[in-house]
């Protein structure tokens, strides 16, 4: 019998090859607002930094080159992470790492401080959705009947609200798991892969490099 999970072990779950892209069918990307708004006012005010540092004689490379790093890890940290929900599962979207999860080998959806998904005895976080401080934690055993009981309270309560946070996300992932095994047609794939993002990667690089020559070698 084939395992649960359809897994590579731990050293090859991060190559190139187990996460690159593909096509995903009826994709919506979830991102709280909050990060789109902080990524605008850096991005106009690095730019506007970076550019006075340009134009000012003696230029000052140190400058220039803390402005860039800063808005590459704007970018990183900030803008680019986010879940992407398909038809077939999440996608979550990290700094440096993409994760690809089918929902036949989620185990258990839950928030902490983010949204946490557990595949193969492998947790992953998405750090583009965090949880709501103000609201219980959500999360579920997915084979474990009756776990679900929000911390503090008596009863099963789902979040309602509609905001991009880890407890409704979570939500909403585990009704499409639920909804994928009552198909019980075996065609959702089993994927759980996780790997480096190299344009992530090769950005941060670059920029770091550009910083350290920047200020000691310049």
């Amino acid at each position: 019998m084939s395992p649960d999970v359809s897994q590579p072990p731990p050293d090859s779950a991060d190559s190139a090859d187990a996460g690159a892209p593909h096509a995903l069918r009826e994709a919506r990307t979830l991102r709280p607002g909050s990060s789109v708004v902080i990524g605008v006012i850096g991005a106009l005010a690095g730019i506007g930094l970076l550019g006075s540092a340009l134009l000012t004689t003696p230029r000052s490379w140190t400058l220039v080159s803390t402005v860039v790093l800063a808005l590459v890890l704007l970018w990183l940290f900030v803008v680019r992470p986010c879940v992407v929900v398909h038809a077939d599962g999440v996608r979550l979207v990290n700094p440096m790492r993409v994760v690809d999860l089918t929902w036949p080998v989620i185990t258990e959806v839950r928030s902490r401080w983010a949204l946490e998904l557990v595949a193969g005895g492998r947790r992953y976080t998405a750090w583009g959705v965090p949880a709501d401080p103000g609201r219980p934690r959500y999360g579920r055993g997915i084979l474990t009947v009756g776990a679900n009981r929000v911390r503090g309270k008596g009863t099963s309560e789902l979040p309602t609200k509609s905001k991009v946070e880890a407890q409704v996300v979570a939500a909403e992932v585990e009704e499409r798991i639920l909804a994928d095994r009552r198909r019980r047609d075996g065609r959702t794939p089993r994927i759980a892969s996780q790997a480096w993002d190299p344009v992530s990667v090769g950005l941060l690089l670059a920029a770091a490099a550009f910083f350290v020559l920047g200020t000691f070698v310049v």
